[in-house]
C-alpha cells in the first residue's frame, strides 16, 4: 500500500526539474570553466604539470609556447589555479555555456617568448700605462 501512496504522491507533487536550456543557479564555491590570461602567463607550464586529468597541455619551444584547454577532460579540481604563481589562469563562478558540438569549448594560445636582450661584448680596457 505505501508503493501506492508514494506514486499518487510523486504524480500530484508535479514536476521539481527545470526545463532544458534553464538550469538552477551554481552554488557558492562553484568551480567551472578555466580561464586563461595570456598576457600575464610566464610559460612556466606549472598548470599543464599539475593537471591530473590532461585537460592542460602545454608545448614549448625557444621562441614560443602554447597553452591547451579541453574542458571534456577537465574534472574542475581547481589545482592549476593554485599551481598558478602568475595568477593566469582563473576558474569562472558558473556553469559551463550551453554547447553543441563536440570540442566547442576548446582553448588554445600560442604565446611568442621574449627575446632575450643582447650579450654586450666586453670593451678592452684603457691602457694605464705608457709605452717605451
Amino acid at each position: 500500500m505505501n508503493i501506492l501512496r508514494l506514486l499518487l504522491n510523486n504524480f500530484l507533487g508535479g514536476s521539481i526539474t527545470t526545463r532544458f536550456p534553464n538550469r538552477p543557479p551554481a552554488d557558492k564555491g562553484f568551480r567551472g570553466l578555466v580561464r586563461y590570461d595570456p598576457q600575464i602567463c610566464t610559460g612556466c607550464g606549472v598548470c599543464a604539470y599539475r593537471c591530473s586529468s590532461r585537460g592542460i597541455s602545454f608545448r614549448s619551444s625557444r621562441t614560443a609556447y602554447t597553452w591547451a584547454y579541453d574542458p571534456g577532460q577537465c574534472t574542475y579540481c581547481g589545482r592549476c589555479v593554485d599551481g598558478c604563481e602568475a595568477h593566469a589562469i582563473t576558474q569562472e563562478a558558473a556553469p559551463p555555456p550551453l554547447y553543441y558540438k563536440r570540442d566547442e569549448l576548446n582553448l588554445a594560445h600560442t604565446t611568442q617568448r621574449p627575446l632575450p636582450p643582447p650579450k654586450k661584448k666586453p670593451e678592452a680596457a684603457p691602457a694605464t700605462g705608457e709605452a717605451k
